[in-house]
């Protein structure tokens, strides 16, 4: 067990360093940060910090982005907005305040999502909205499978039947953000990162 802990608490510093970067722009007029589209990868954060005189807010003008991206609250200069982006595409954003001051960020799949241990164990979808599935060869017992967000703290376990682990289990009420879960067999343990929508 305790081998277990220090495993995930390495995995867990691995998983925050590699799987999530966070970006910072200046969100004010002429702010060279605005002058092209910046690339990102699903699971990374960006930091707009407001650096105008006059309160502005971020408004999501993208055709198909997410609708809590963006914040119409007016913010002073020196607050900050932050976005975790989970699904790839073009996002697009500007003032409501100051039509000039607009924006765009490039959201492609993350390269860096483990989705596959070296024995075979998989866990799919990954990026996953509503239910993921497993896949192991030579799955035979009932397993343990166990939920941990980035700072360690456990949100979900269930021991699940090796004849119902194959009909997948059910996420939707986690939140969106980046997890560890881990899979024990009883004889093993498996651990990977998973991007919930």
């Amino acid at each position: 067990m305790k081998f277990t802990w220090i495993y995930i608490l390495i995995f867990i510093i691995a998983a925050s360093v590699s799987a999530q970067e966070t970006y910072i722009i200046k969100w004010g007029a002429g702010a060279k940060d605005l002058q092209s589209t910046l690339e990102v990868e699903v699971g990374d954060k960006v930091k707009w910090i407001f650096d105008e005189s006059i309160p502005q807010n971020l408004l999501n003008t993208s055709l198909k982005a997410s609708g809590d991206f963006g914040t119409k609250q007016l913010l002073p200069k020196g607050a900050v907005y932050e976005y975790v982006f989970s699904d790839k595409g073009f996002y697009t954003f500007q003032s409501g305040i100051n039509k000039n001051l607009k924006g765009s960020i490039r959201v492609s799949e993350n390269s860096s999502v483990l989705t596959q241990t070296k024995d075979g164990f998989k866990i799919y979808p990954n990026p996953v909205k509503d239910r993921i599935y497993f896949k192991n060869p030579d799955l035979s017992n009932s397993v343990e499978i166990t939920f941990y967000d980035v700072l360690g703290k456990m949100v979900k376990r269930n021991a699940i039947d090796s004849g119902v682990i194959q009909g997948g289990m059910d996420v939707s009420r986690l939140k969106r953000g980046v997890y560890l879960v881990q899979i024990d067999t009883g004889a093993r343990s498996f651990t990977q990162k998973l991007i919930k929508d």
